[in-house]
C-alpha cells in the first residue's frame, strides 16, 4: 500500500521547476507510504513513489521498481495477493526474482503478458508502467476501484497521483472548481464515476487503463462483470459451497503479509464471515471493534457474539463524545476530497486507534454490492407497482409520510419511507441513485436554483441521476435486481464505499483488504440466480446460509443490516450545531450555486425534528470544510 505520483510529458522535456513540483507533489503522500520514497526521472517523465511496507520489507523491493535490463519501470499502490502463485508461473517461463517482493511479479507479470496480464490478477492496486523502449506509459486501476487514480490530460502532458491533493500542489496549473459536479455531489454525496471537484481532473475508472504512446492518450476497459451474464443455474447448496470455496480461498490470499494482520469486526454478517475465514488461516489474529454511548448506533454486544463464537483476541475499542469530535474535527482538517459518508469518522478512528498493533486490517467491503445488502432492495417488489402509479398518487404518499414522526434516530420509518418514494417517477437505471440521493428531486432544483432547467429531472438520462450511462445498454437485459446490484458495484462500491475506507485507514498507514472484493468471487456471484442473494426482504441468503452452516448464532445470522456510522442527525442539534450554524455564508461558500434561504428552511425542518435532513447539511459542512483548505479555488 502506497502512494504514487507521474508526470508525463508529450512534448518537449521536464523542466527543473516541473521536477521540483513533482518532488514536492509526491510528499504530500508520505501518510500512505512513510516507510520510504522513491522516483525515477527520465527526460519526459517523471515517477515517484511513497511505500508502506507490507511484503519484503528490504530495500531491494522499492519503488520505483526496475526489471534487471532496465527497460522497465514501475510504480503501484497495492497489493498483489496472488503474487506466490504468479511468481512460480513465471519462473517455469523462465523469469529469475531478485526480490520476495510482489512489486517484482506485477512487473514481470506486465512484461510477459501485456495488458492481459491484469487478468491474472488478484489483489488491489493502480499503477503505472513506462517502457523505456517503446516510451509507452501505461496506468491501470484495479477492477473493484478499491485503489484511487487521478489524473489530468493538458496538451503537453498528463499527471496523475493516487490523491488529489498531489495534483491541487501543482503550481503549473491553475485549478477550477467544476459547477456541474458540484452538484452531483450534493444530489448524491459524493464524487461519482469518474467525476472530481476539480475541472479536468478524472478518476480512473475501475477496470480500465490509459496508454501514453507518442502524445496519444487511449482508455480501455480491461474488466467487466455484469449481474445475470452467464447465469448458472445453482440451488442454495451448491451455491453456499461454490461461494465458501471462493471466500476461503480469497481469506488466505488477504492473510499474506510480512507485518501484523487483524480484522476489522463491526459483528455484522459481513464482518464476522470475514473473521471466521481469517481465524481458521491464523488462530491468532486479532479482532478490532468500536463501541459507541448512543445504544442505537453501537454493535459492539453483536460483535462480542461473533468473536466468542470464533475464538480468538477482540478488542473493543470506546468511542466516547470527546473521541468521535476530535476524529471528526481531524478528519476535516485533512480531507482529500469531499465525501459525505459519517462513516468515514468511524473509521477514520478505528484505523487510528488499531494502527498501532497492526499493519494490515481485513474487512467486510463489498459484501452489500455483492450479495444485495441493501434496503432498497426489499422495496423492487412495491416499485414494479409503484411504477404504474401517476405521478399525484406518488406526491399524495409523500405528504402522507411527511406527517409521520420526525426522528434522528438510525433509518426510521419516516426518513425510509421519504427516500424510497423520492424515487417515483424516475427511469429505472436513474432510480437507483434516486433512492440514495440526500433530498427530493425538487427540492434539489430549489437548493441549486443556478443549475440548467430540467438537471435534477429523474426523467431525463444526462442530469445529475445519470451517472454512468453506459450501464444503462450493458444492463438492459438483467433483471431489476440484477439491474441495481451493477449500479452499486459500478458506482457506489469504487467512489463511497472503497473510496472512504481507503482514505480513512490511509491516512493513518493502514492497509484495509477485503476477501468479498476479489474479482472471482464477483465473477461467480452475478452469475449465480437471483433466488439465492435475496427473496422478498430476506437480503444476502447465500451469506446467511453460510455463517449458518459455521454455526453462527441466530443473533448474527438474523440481524438487520446496520450502518457503521454515528449519531450525526443527532449532531447536527448538539455538538456539530455551531457548524450548521456557520454555514450561514453559504452562497460565497459556494459562488451561489446554493441558496441560503432554501438551505435554511432544510435546516429549521431538521431542528426542529420535522424532516432528517442530515444528509444535505453534512455534504456542506465536508464541503465548506474542505473548500477552506485550497482558498485559491474557484468555481469555474
Amino acid at each position: 500500500m502506497c502512494g504514487i505520483f507521474g508526470w508525463v510529458k508529450f512534448s518537449g522535456l521536464l523542466t527543473p521547476d516541473q521536477v521540483e513540483s513533482s518532488r514536492q507533489a509526491t510528499l504530500t503522500l508520505v501518510h500512505r507510504g512513510p516507510d520510504g520514497s522513491g522516483e525515477w526521472l527520465g527526460e519526459t517523465v517523471f515517477m515517484g513513489h511513497q511505500r508502506l511496507s507490507i511484503i519484503d520489507l528490504s530495500d531491494a523491493a522499492s519503488q520505483p521498481f526496475q526489471d534487471d535490463n532496465g527497460r522497465y519501470v514501475l510504480a503501484f499502490n497495492g497489493e498483489i495477493y496472488n503474487y506466490l502463485e504468479l511468481r512460480q508461473e513465471l519462473e517455469a517461463k523462465g523469469w529469475r526474482f531478485r526480490t520476495r517482493s510482489d512489486t517484482e511479479v506485477l512487473l514481470y507479470v506486465l512484461a510477459q503478458w501485456g495488458t492481459q496480464g491484469l487478468l491474472r490478477l488478484d489483489g488491489m492496486f493502480a499503477g503505472a508502467l513506462h517502457d523505456r523502449k517503446t516510451g509507452r506509459h501505461l496506468l491501470f486501476r484495479d477492477p473493484l476501484g478499491q485503489k484511487p487514480l487521478y489524473f489530468h490530460v493538458y496538451e503537453e502532458g498528463l499527471v496523475y497521483a493516487s490523491e488529489l491533493r498531489a495534483l491541487l500542489n501543482l503550481p503549473q496549473f491553475a485549478w477550477r472548481l467544476d459547477r456541474q459536479a458540484f452538484r452531483r455531489f450534493l444530489t448524491h454525496s459524493y464524487y461519482p464515476w469518474d467525476t472530481t471537484p476539480v475541472v479536468d481532473i478524472e478518476k480512473l475508472l475501475p477496470g480500465c487503463l490509459i496508454e501514453i504512446e507518442g502524445g496519444t492518450v487511449t482508455r480501455h476497459r480491461w474488466w467487466d462483470s455484469v449481474p445475470g451474464a452467464d447465469p448458472l443455474d445453482l440451488g442454495m447448496d451448491e451455491a453456499v459451497a461454490e461461494f465458501e470455496r471462493l471466500f476461503d480461498r480469497s481469506c488466505a490470499l488477504c492473510m499474506r503479509s510480512d507485518v501484523p494482520v487483524g480484522v476489522f469486526l463491526s459483528g455484522g454478517l459481513d464482518s464476522s464471515l470475514v473473521l471466521d475465514g481469517c481465524h481458521a488461516i491464523a488462530p491468532d489474529v486479532q479482532a478490532f471493534s468500536v463501541s459507541m454511548a448512543e445504544q442505537d448506533f453501537d454493535e459492539s454486544s453483536k460483535a462480542v457474539v461473533a468473536a466468542v463464537h470464533v475464538g480468538g483476541r477482540h478488542n473493543v475499542i470506546t468511542l466516547d463524545q470527546a473521541a468521535l469530535l476530535e476524529s471528526f474535527t481531524a478528519l476535516m482538517d485533512i480531507l482529500d476530497e469531499p465525501h459525505g459518508d459519517p462513516g468515514y469518522v468511524n473509521t477514520f478512528f478505528l484505523s487510528r486507534e488499531s494502527r498501532s498493533q497492526i499493519t494490515v486490517a481485513v474487512a467486510g467491503d463489498g459484501a452489500d454490492e455483492l450479495l444485495c445488502g441493501y434496503a432498497p432492495f426489499k422495496g423492487l417488489p412495491v416499485a414494479s407497482l409503484l411504477e404504474r402509479i401517476p405521478a399525484a398518487a406518488i406526491g399524495l404518499g409523500r405528504r402522507a409520510a411527511d406527517i409521520l414522526p420526525g426522528s434522528d434516530s438510525y433509518l426510521t420509518l419516516q426518513f425510509k419511507a421519504l427516500s424510497f418514494l423520492q424515487a417515483f417517477p424516475s427511469t429505472r437505471m436513474n432510480r437507483h441513485g434516486l433512492w440514495l440521493s440526500t433530498l427530493h428531486p425538487t427540492d434539489l432544483a430549489r437548493l441549486m436554483p443556478k443549475a440548467e432547467a430540467g438537471f435534477f429531472d429523474p426523467m431525463r438520462e444526462c442530469g445529475a441521476f445519470d451517472v454512468a450511462g453506459e450501464l444503462r445498454s450493458h444492463a438492459a437485459s438483467c433483471s431489476p435486481a440484477q439491474q441495481m446490484l451493477y449500479y452499486y458495484q459500478k458506482v457506489f462500491l469504487p467512489e463511497f464505499v472503497c473510496h472512504h475506507t481507503d482514505r480513512a485507514a490511509m491516512l493513518h498507514s493502514l492497509e484495509v483488504r477485503s476477501p468479498f472484493l476479489s474479482t472471482r468471487l464477483f465473477e461467480l456471484v452475478n452469475q449465480l440466480p437471483d433466488r439465492v442473494k435475496l427473496q422478498g426482504s430476506d437480503l444476502k441468503r447465500v451469506l446467511r446460509e453460510t455463517l449458518r452452516r459455521r454455526g453462527f448464532p441466530p443473533a448474527v445470522t438474523e440481524q438487520p443490516k446496520q450502518g457503521f456510522t454515528f449519531p450525526i442527525a443527532r449532531w447536527l442539534k448538539g455538538h456539530l450545531r455551531g457548524m450548521v450554524d456557520d454555514l450561514a455564508d453559504v452562497e460565497a461558500v459556494t459562488s451561489g450555486e446554493v441558496s441560503a434561504p432554501v438551505l435554511q428552511h432544510l435546516v429549521d425542518q431538521h431542528l426542529a425534528g420535522r424532516r432528517n435532513n442530515y444528509r444535505i447539511i453534512y455534504c456542506l459542512i465536508v464541503f465548506k470544510a474542505w473548500r477552506k483548505r485550497y482558498p485559491g479555488l474557484d468555481f469555474a
